[in-house]
């Protein structure tokens, strides 16, 4: 009877170092894919940023043009040639 608990246990034992084996590289591929996907939003991060900038600079650029010919528009109506 000793040895078939024993060969039991030991059944068991190498079934948990195989699940656990298993569970140690799941956890290295969602490590790794967590690290990619932090990676990819880090980027897409930086590519909002600069098209936020651009996008203002822009609305400043707009502003700017339409004050400046606003302004030469009243100039010339006031000082006809």
């Amino acid at each position: 009877m000793n040895a078939r608990f024993e060969a039991q246990d030991k059944r068991f034992e190498t079934l948990q170092r195989e699940m656990n084996a298993r569970f140690e590289a799941q956890d290295k591929r969602f490590e790794t894919l967590q690290r990619e996907m932090n990676a990819r939003f880090e980027a897409q991060e930086k590519r909002f940023e600069a098209m936020d900038r651009r996008f203002s600079f822009l609305q400043w650029f707009i502003g700017i043009g339409f004050s400046v010919l606003t302004i030469l528009l009243t100039l010339f109506r006031f000082y006809p040639h």
